[in-house]
C-alpha cells in the first residue's frame, strides 16, 4: 500500500497555462483526507512553489530548486545546498552569449530570483497573470551571490545543448547536477542535490520510506525521483530525454488533461 504523493510541478501538477485546475485542488484534497501524504518537488524556489501550495490551499513540505533547498509546512528551512564556488565561478565565467544572444541567465539565491535582463516581457508572454517576477540585477552582482541553481533560458534547443558541453568541460561533469527541465531550460545545481534525495529527507521524517511513495514528473530533473520511488509515472508531454531514460515507464495523460491526478484518483480510489 502506497502511503505518500511526490510529484513536480510545472509540466506535471500544474495544467498548461502553469495553475492548478479544480479537478486537481479536489483530488489532493481527497488524497490529503484519506490520509496520504502528499509533497511537490520541484525546480522552483520557494516562493514560486509556494504560489502553487497556495493554490491547493494545503500546507505541506516543498522540496525546491531540484533537491537544493527543503522547506517545512510551516515555512521553515530544513534544508540548503548551495553551488560550490569554485564551480559556480567556472560557468559564470564562459561567455554564454556566444552560444547564442537570446540565451538568459537566472538564478535561486536562498528565497530570492535574480536575472541579469529584464524579462518581464518574456514571463508575461508565458502567463500574462504572473504575479512573481525576478529581480533584476546586473552581471557583477550576480557573481557576488550565492545559488542553490542557476539555469539558462532560451528558445534553441540545440543552443542550450552546445552550451552544456562547454559547462561540462570547463567545470567537470561529476562536480555538478546539469540537466534540462526543458527543452529551453539548461539548470545546474549541487551534486549532491537531487529531487529524490530530498523526497528521502521528507518522506523519513514522517516516518515513510521512497518505497512506499508514488511519484510523477515530465522533466530530466525528475528521473531519479521516477526511477527509485515505489512507482514512478512520467507525464504525456514529458521531455524527450526523460522518456529514453524511462523506457519501463508508464506514460499517463499529460498535464493539460489533469493525468497527474486522474493517475492519482485510480490508485488510491478516491
Amino acid at each position: 500500500m502506497f502511503k505518500a504523493v511526490v510529484t513536480d510541478l510545472d509540466g506535471t501538477l500544474l495544467n498548461a497555462e502553469h495553475k492548478v485546475s479544480e479537478f486537481t485542488r479536489e483530488t489532493v484534497e481527497l488524497l490529503l483526507q484519506k490520509g496520504i501524504k502528499f509533497y511537490i518537488a520541484t525546480g522552483r524556489n520557494y516562493s514560486g512553489a509556494k504560489e502553487a501550495m497556495n493554490e491547493l490551499g494545503v500546507k505541506i513540505p516543498l522540496i525546491t530548486s531540484n533537491g537544493a533547498r527543503i522547506i517545512d509546512e510551516n515555512g521553515n528551512e530544513i534544508f540548503s545546498n548551495n553551488l560550490k564556488r569554485e564551480y559556480l565561478d567556472k560557468i559564470l565565467d564562459i561567455d554564454y552569449k556566444s552560444f547564442g544572444q537570446n540565451i538568459i541567465i537566472t538564478g535561486y539565491s536562498g528565497s530570492n530570483w535574480f536575472v541579469t535582463e529584464d524579462l518581464r516581457e518574456y514571463f508575461y508572454n508565458k502567463k500574462p497573470d504572473r504575479t512573481r517576477y525576478p529581480k533584476q540585477i546586473t552581471f557583477e552582482e550576480f557573481k557576488r551571490n550565492d545559488f542553490t541553481k542557476i539555469f539558462f533560458i532560451g528558445e534553441k534547443h540545440d543552443e542550450l545543448l552546445n552550451l552544456e558541453n562547454e559547462i561540462k568541460k570547463a567545470v567537470g561533469e561529476k562536480n555538478i547536477s546539469i540537466l534540462f527541465a526543458s527543452e529551453g531550460s539548461l539548470e545546474i545545481f549541487p551534486v549532491d542535490c537531487s529531487k529524490v534525495k530530498a523526497a528521502k529527507i521528507v518522506l523519513e521524517r514522517d516516518g515513510l520510506t521512497l518505497k512506499e511513495a508514488v511519484s510523477f514528473g515530465d522533466g530530466l530533473n525528475d528521473y531519479g525521483l521516477i526511477a527509485e520511488t515505489g512507482l514512478g509515472f512520467a507525464m504525456g508531454n514529458s521531455i524527450y530525454l526523460l522518456l529514453e531514460k524511462l523506457t519501463d515507464t508508464e506514460v499517463i495523460d499529460s498535464n493539460a488533461n489533469d493525468g497527474m491526478a486522474k493517475k492519482v484518483r485510480e490508485l488510491f480510489d478516491l
